[in-house]
């Protein structure tokens, strides 16, 4: 992008400005493509090609703030020439902008929260209704619960028939067992 700017002449202490047509990606001092004017702050006299600028311009150059300046001071028209106006902010200012910052802060906390709060009471009130109408989770909880009764039957079942086995069947299943023992050990 081609952009119209001083570029700085003269002795150190006696300033003098070129005005050039330049590559804004290059450096104030690298070569330029056209100069089309001077500018002396110490006289303020100024010295400037205006149909070179005006066709510069018409070919997509854009002034720098200083040289727009320099070109309203000409009287010189075209819509590239764009004042820039720069204005220090004051600290009641500053405060003023903080403060309502710090408001708008704190109203979009307050949305969110309302909004997480609406919208948790929402998946609560679907929950509650899920939990009433659905037929094939109460179908499922219902064989779940048929299956652990039966389980617990089978359970109590083997338990009672441990329990029923007299005493003497119990006995006689000893002695066996102990004879079993015996007959083994004198044949090693």
């Amino acid at each position: 992008m081609l952009v119209i700017r001083l570029r700085r002449t003269g002795k150190k202490g006696q300033p003098n400005y070129r005005i050039v047509v330049a590559d804004s990606r290059k450096a104030v001092t690298s070569p330029y493509v056209e100069m089309i004017g001077n500018y002396d702050p110490r006289t303020k006299e100024l010295v400037l090609n205006q149909e070179k600028a005006i066709d510069w311009m018409k070919k997509g150059a854009q002034p720098s703030n200083t040289v727009a300046k320099l070109m309203t001071r000409e009287k010189m028209e075209h819509k590239s020439i764009v004042v820039k106006k720069y204005r220090k902010i004051s600290k009641k200012e500053l405060e003023r902008i903080k403060a309502e910052e710090e408001v708008e802060k704190a109203r979009e906390q307050a949305e969110k929260e309302a909004a997480k709060e609406a919208f948790d009471a929402q998946v609560e009130a679907e929950k509650e209704a899920a939990d009433h109408v659905d037929p094939l989770m109460a179908a499922a909880e219902e064989a779940i619960s048929e299956i652990k009764e039966e389980e617990a039957e089978k359970v109590a079942e083997k338990t009672e028939t441990v329990e029923e086995k007299p005493a003497e069947e119990a006995v006689i299943e000893e002695v066996a067992e102990k004879e079993e023992e015996k007959t083994e050990e004198k044949a090693e």
